[in-house]
Formats: C-alpha cells, sequence, structure tokens
C-alpha cells in the first residue's frame, strides 16, 4: 500500500482489523444483538463528533460539548417532571443552542481563543447543572419522550440509532453539498483568504458553534431517555471521544481537512473498542490508555502518510 492510499483508505482498514480481532478474542462480541447495541451505544458520541468535525473544520475547538449536554439533558428532564410535555424537546435544544451562540460570540467578537471560551463555558454549564440539580439524580415519567429519542424501534431498528442516521446524513448534505459546506472548508483552509473572497467569516463561525451547541441539545435527550434519568455530569468527558473520533478519522486540527464519512468511521472504530474492551473485562483505565495510544499511533501514521512535517493532517 502506498503513502496516498495509506492517506486515504488506512483508517478503514484499521477500523476492519479492530473488528476482526475482536471477533477472533470474544465470540460474544460477534454475536448480533452486541453488534445492533453497538450501534445504539454509539449514537451519543456520533452526533457529538459530528458537531465536533464542523468546528475543527473551521479551524476552531470546542471543549464545551460534554457539560452542555449534560446541561441541556438536566434542564430538558426537569421540564418533563415539571409536565412541559412535547415543549421539554425545544427547551432542550434551545439550552445546548444557547450555550453553542455564546461560544460563538466569544470566540468571533470577544477575540477570545475557542480553546479558552468553550473550557468557560464547560464550567457555566456544569456549574448550572450541578446547581439545578443540587447534586441529585432527576428523575421523570415520560415514555413517549424514550421511545422518541432511544427505546422505541423502526424496523427493527432503534430511535437512538435513526437519530444518528439522520443527523448524519442532514450533516452530510450540508457540508458537501451546500455552499454553506464550501465556506466551512474555506475558512478552515485559510481565514484571510476567506475575508478576501467575501465570506461572512464571523456569521459563519458562530452559526457553527450555535449549531454545534444545539446538537449538543440532541445528545443530552438521548442519553436521559437511554438511562431513563438525569445527572449534571452526565455526559462529562463526552468531548474527549469526540475529539478523538474526529482526530482519528483525519480531520486537520488546524482545520480545512476532513469528512463525516471519516469520522463515523472513528466513531465506530472507538465505539468498537469501547465494546470489545469492555466484553474482554479489560480495565477501564487500560482501556483509556489504549485509546491515547490509538489516538497518538493514528495522527503520527497520517502525517507520515501525508508526508507531512507541521500540523497533524
Amino acid at each position: 500500500m502506498t503513502r496516498a492510499q495509506l492517506a486515504n483508505y488506512g483508517i478503514f482498514l484499521a477500523f476492519a482489523l479492530v473488528v476482526i480481532g475482536m471477533m477472533i478474542a470474544s465470540p460474544a462480541f460477534r454475536a448480533p444483538e452486541n453488534l445492533i447495541a453497538i450501534g445504539r451505544q454509539v449514537a451519543v458520541l456520533g452526533i457529538a463528533s459530528f458537531a465536533m468535525t464542523f468546528v475543527i473544520l473551521a479551524g476552531e475547538i470546542d471543549l464545551s460539548v460534554g457539560a452542555v449536554a449534560s446541561a441541556a439533558g438536566v434542564v430538558t428532564a426537569m421540564a418533563l417532571a415539571a409536565g412541559f410535555g412535547p415543549w421539554a424537546i425545544l427547551i432542550g435544544v434551545g439550552v445546548g443552542a444557547g450555550f453553542g451562540l455564546m461560544n460563538g460570540l466569544l470566540t468571533v467578537y470577544a477575540a477570545v481563543p475557542s480553546f479558552i471560551a468553550t473550557l468557560v463555558s464547560f464550567f457555566i454549564a456544569q456549574g448550572v447543572a450541578l446547581t439545578l440539580t443540587g447534586g441529585r439524580t432527576i428523575l421523570f415519567d415520560a415514555d413517549w419522550f424514550r421511545d422518541l429519542f432511544a427505546t422505541g424501534s423502526v424496523f427493527g431498528l432503534r430511535s437512538a440509532f435513526l437519530w444518528l442516521l439522520f443527523a448524519f446524513l442532514a450533516l452530510w448534505w450540508l457540508l458537501s453539498r451546500t455552499r454553506f459546506g464550501g465556506h466551512v472548508y474555506a475558512i478552515g483552509g485559510s481565514q484571510p483568504s476567506s475575508r478576501m473572497l467575501g465570506l461572512a467569516v464571523d456569521r459563519i463561525k458562530i452559526l457553527i458553534f450555535t449549531m454545534a451547541g444545539a446538537l449538543m441539545g440532541l445528545v443530552g435527550m438521548i442519553l436521559i431517555s437511554r438511562i431513563g434519568n438525569a445527572r449534571s455530569d452526565g455526559a462529562v468527558g463526552l468531548e474527549f471521544d469526540a475529539i478523538a473520533a474526529v482526530v482519528i478519522g483525519g480531520t486537520a486540527l488546524g482545520g480545512g481537512t476532513g469528512s463525516l464519512v471519516r469520522s463515523l468511521i472513528g466513531v465506530m472504530l472507538i465505539g468498537v473498542l469501547n465494546n470489545g474492551l469492555a466484553i474482554l473485562n479489560v480495565d477501564f483505565n487500560a482501556q483509556q490508555v489504549i485509546k491515547g495510544v490509538l489516538v497518538i499511533a493514528v495522527v503520527l501514521l497520517d502525517r507520515w502518510a501525508r508526508g507531512l512535517k507541521g500540523a497533524s493532517a
């Protein structure tokens, strides 16, 4: 396999090898019900990674996604418990979008680096969730809500997986088939050039962050639907797996290069690892080490395959 082929298809080869390895190591892994379970399990990570792909493609980063999803889930659960019904869905998405808008405004108009701006949002969102819950688990009784976002099924496919599929198709179309998607790539490639071409760089970045926040509202609802309650730390840490999936998929941390298809493969790779290592009873801390080694190995391999000496691609 040449360098060019490795750069283009290495992630797909790595995914295939991991799947084959897990199937050989554990008969339980290759059971049909377990493979279906993996599809359900990666829904939360997948949607978060799609949002992260847009942000990173534009040359930014978002460290707030886990805390924002947790806060949105808490607020949604409280709204359901208070009898708001379907309005709770709009409230949850609105909470996520509000944090995303704050990230965008801080990054664009206050000129705060997105690393710092989203870290601030992380702490604020976590503080909001902790204050609202008082450290307690928020229970709600809404079977229709759980069916809609996680436990229901259509043609044998769980709702959570269907949301993942819908989000992927909609965002893939937006990124690959619209001018907006082309502008995202252009901004990540070179902001000065994009401004010279007359692109609305600031507005597009704010839209990207707001969209990412709204998607975190959806993630929060899927998460609380799966477990039937909401906690202040329900999705904290999700941002690291999301960044890992996007990087493993080959999206350049400097922006301008990447795709949702490759991010999806990165998500599935992490999902297979999480599931397989758990089945093999590998210690959780060891799992984190394995994922960390995988990320750096893929990044180094990608740099070698592309012949780059600068930033990761």
